[in-house]
Formats: C-alpha cells, structure tokens, sequence
C-alpha cells in the first residue's frame, strides 16, 4: 500500500508541476523507469513533471494500473468509474477509482488490470490508445512505448538501466 501511496504522490507532483512549466517546444513521449519495487511506463515530457497517461506494476505481481491524471472533471475522491481504454480497434472498461491531492486540488483516476488481460496485448499491437473516464477521452500514440520491456519487468525480468 505505501508502495502505491509513493507512485500516486509521485505521479501527482509531476502533474502539479506540469500546470506550472512551460512546454512552449517539448513534445511528450514513452520512457521505461524501473525500480527495484515498481516499475513505470510513462508518456511525458522528458526532464520534467510534464505526464499524461502511465502504467506501472510491481514487478512479479499479476496486477497492473493505468494511471491518467483528470484535470477536465469534477471527480469526488474514491469515486468508482469506469476507464475505457480504447486501442488496435478493441475497447476494454477498467474498474477504476478517483483521487484527489489536497494541496493542488488535482484529480487522478487509476484503472486496474492484470496481464492476462487482452488489454495487454491490445497496447503492444496498437498504435494510438484512447483513454475515456465518463465524458472526457484523451488519445495518445503508442509509438516507441516499450510495453514488451514493461511486461518482462512486470515478470520479474531484469532491464537495463535507461
């Protein structure tokens, strides 16, 4: 549970930080973060908190997340919603949850699954993903995301430093 305390905190200040930095020239794009408890797969900004939609896992453990912050709603915090993740023409509902960070007053909204879900491999085979929580769909390109290296992390297997 602290462990998922420490990602939510941590994806939430990158948020935060991404409302107040200018990105006048930088374009996001997919990075690869492993730990030696999480590991991270990440479409942002590089070099700053600038983030858009995430997944991470702890590696060798069946369940997975997909994390989107949601500045475009009025969510209530652990509200229960649907997550619509549409990619390589399939769509998949994800049981998933709101949350709010008292200081920024910014939501987020975390969608659960496993690896044996065919979601997984949806988003190796896709090109784009679409991401819709109740009225709001934010769509991203799936250009360059290493999902293989994020699924053999999630199994336990070792990446390179990046």
């Amino acid at each position: 549970m602290l462990a998922c305390m420490s990602l939510r905190t941590a994806l939430l200040a990158a948020v935060i930080m991404a409302q107040a930095t200018p990105l006048l020239a930088q374009e996001r794009e997919w990075s690869l973060n492993t730990t030696d408890t999480q590991t991270f797969l990440v479409f942002g900004v590089p070099d700053t908190d600038d983030v858009g939609l995430s997944f991470w896992c702890e590696p060798g453990k069946p369940g997975m997340s997909a994390f989107l912050p949601e500045p475009n709603l009025k969510l209530k915090r652990g509200q229960k919603l649907p997550m619509k993740i549409l990619t390589n023409g399939k769509t998949t509902t994800l049981p998933a949850s709101a949350d709010k960070d008292d200081a920024s007053g910014l939501f987020t909204v975390e969608g659960k699954f496993t690896q044996k879900s065919s979601l997984v491999q949806d988003l190796r085979k896709g090109d784009a993903v679409t991401v819709t929580v109740l009225t709001h769909s934010s769509t991203y390109p799936l250009t360059d995301a290493d999902f293989d290296g994020f699924i053999e992390s999630c199994n336990g297997i070792a990446q390179p430093d990046n």
